[in-house]
């Protein structure tokens, strides 16, 4: 058994792996937004973590995937990007101004969120890599570099 992965000296925190940096994020969102411990991750942290941890997910793909089908799922059954559905045409790019707006609107503790950011981080890439919601994941995709993780 190995502890280490042979190109594990470019990191430093040495190799995490996607799965491996999924299951960090995971545990930190979930035992943060809990509070209950030293940490305890308020409204914005949380959502910041769970932009991450949705990414992360993306990267890790294996039994990971599965939330990201649930939302994508989620939005087709609204009629998102179908041509039309119960609430008429919707396109990605609203569904994800929908989202920017309960951020920035609705009353969020912790755990809502969270919830509203892990779906934003799953919806926001499916808008195409020229729309503004690009960014956030080139900022994460940046970020993981530092740690020596590629996100797919």
């Amino acid at each position: 058994m190995y502890l280490a992965a042979p190109s594990s000296g470019s990191s430093i925190l040495g190799f995490l792996g996607s799965g491996g940096l999924a299951i960090c994020l995971t545990v930190l969102l979930v035992f943060g937004v809990i509070g209950k411990g030293k940490i305890r991750l308020t409204t914005g942290r949380a959502g910041v973590v769970a932009l991450l941890t949705g990414s992360a997910y993306t990267a890790a793909g294996e039994i990971w995937a599965h939330a990201e089908q649930f939302v994508q799922q989620g939005w087709t059954g609204l009629g998102v990007g179908t041509g039309g559905g119960p609430f008429g045409e919707i396109g990605i790019g609203a569904a994800s101004l929908l989202l920017l707006i309960l951020m920035l609107v609705a009353p969020l503790n912790p755990v809502r969120a969270s919830v509203i950011c892990l779906i934003a981080a799953f919806t926001w890439p499916a808008a195409g890599d020229g729309s503004i919601w690009a960014i956030p994941r080139q900022l994460v995709g940046a970020l993981f570099m530092m740690f020596g993780e590629r996100l797919a």
